[in-house]
């Protein structure tokens, strides 16, 4: 909720910082500025807005901080559990049983066919390779357009516009 109030009092002051420009008709921008500031509440809308912006990014830094730990705790539940699948086969091959019923599972203990271990690639003859699809190289058709390169399918945008915050 507190979101959406934010959302709305910045368009709101938007809106008036907008109707008192548009009445002063002045080109000053510093005079229109101190206008804004002291008529309007666009300053202090826009001041909670950063602030929101700076909550937006403690939260993004602490769930990928989280991201981080459990992703950890994962690996290491997954190595334990690989390794206590191979402690179970080992002992089940050393007693020689090849099959266990219990009460929760039953194991069993079984030949696997060989896998192919690849040491380098590039000997491998290209029937066995599998071709990707074609990608688009964006960066180098807005490279070759600003070059004054024509290229069939392309138009471009009129740009647009970005808010820049720097931090004092």
């Amino acid at each position: 909720m507190k979101h959406d109030r934010t959302a709305s009092n910045l368009s709101r002051q938007a809106d008036a910082a907008r109707d008192l420009i548009a009445a002063l008709g002045e080109d000053d921008e510093a005079l229109t500025h101190d206008m804004v500031e002291g008529e309007t509440g666009l300053f202090e809308a826009v001041e909670a807005a950063i602030a929101e912006i700076d909550e937006c990014a403690a939260t993004i830094d602490g769930c990928k901080a989280r991201e981080k730990v459990f992703a950890d705790r994962r690996k290491r539940a997954e190595n334990r559990k690989e390794r206590l699948r191979g402690l179970i086969e080992q002992a089940l091959t050393v007693a020689d049983l090849p099959s266990m019923k219990l009460a929760t599972a039953t194991l069993s203990v079984r030949d696997v066919k060989p896998a192919p271990i690849v040491s380098d690639e590039a000997s491998i003859p290209t029937e066995f390779w599998k071709a990707q699809d074609p990608k688009l190289d964006l960066t180098a058709i807005r490279e070759a357009v600003s070059n004054g390169k024509t290229i069939p399918g392309v138009t471009m945008t009129n740009g647009t516009t970005s808010l820049q915050i720097r931090r004092q």
